[in-house]
């Protein structure tokens, strides 16, 4: 079993590098087999002056080796959220909007790391998006929502006008509230009297 899953591994990673390598080789023809038919003079290749462009070597190698790591880190991460994402739906009764979330942020994200994510020109999104898009409401709601039997929200109350200063001056001569906010209501010795 234990030989199986590591050459399963391994086979992943072939195919990974293969792939890789094949990309490069075919941009690297295409573009070569361009510049040879454009110019009439000699068919050698021209060599970039600088020689070897090492830092891209070593960022295309510490992405083949990073995703050695990364690429089944990523898998396992994806299936358990998928398997979490079902126990989701089925522990809210159904609810998709709660299990999107987590398949969204399981399921999303990149799954095999580039050189340019290597040296920070892209970013490395191992989740995927947490938020939701508002659902899109009906073209008629109103009419929508009155014939299929569905609540409608309640209208804010609007706020109460202020007081006048000629109000609260009256107020203030005869009438107090109960409770002013600083403790406990009881007479005072004024109105006793």
């Amino acid at each position: 079993m234990v030989f199986r899953s590591r050459f399963a591994v391994a086979a992943l990673a072939a195919v990974f590098v293969f792939s890789l390598t094949g990309s490069v080789l075919a941009q690297d023809a295409s573009g070569t087999a361009a510049q040879a038919s454009s110019s009439s003079g000699p068919t050698q290749v021209p060599q970039p002056e600088s020689g070897v462009n090492w830092p891209g070597a070593g960022y295309g190698a510490a992405a083949l080796f990073g995703n050695v790591l990364y690429i089944p880190a990523k898998l396992v991460y994806a299936i358990l959220g998928g398997l979490i994402g079902g126990g989701t739906w089925l522990v809210t009764a159904g609810n998709t909007q709660a299990a999107d979330t987590v398949w969204r942020s399981a399921l999303g994200g990149d799954y095999v790391l580039t050189p340019q994510m290597v040296a920070g020109e892209q970013p490395i999104n191992f989740s995927g998006p947490t938020e939701v898009p508002p659902p899109a409401p009906p073209a008629d709601s109103t009419a929508s929502a009155a014939g299929s039997g569905s609540v409608q929200p309640i209208a804010p109350i609007p706020p109460a006008p202020a007081a006048s200063p000629a109000s609260s001056a009256s107020n203030a001569g005869g009438a107090r509230p109960l409770d002013s906010g600083s403790g406990p209501v009881h007479p005072s010795s004024s109105s006793i009297e």
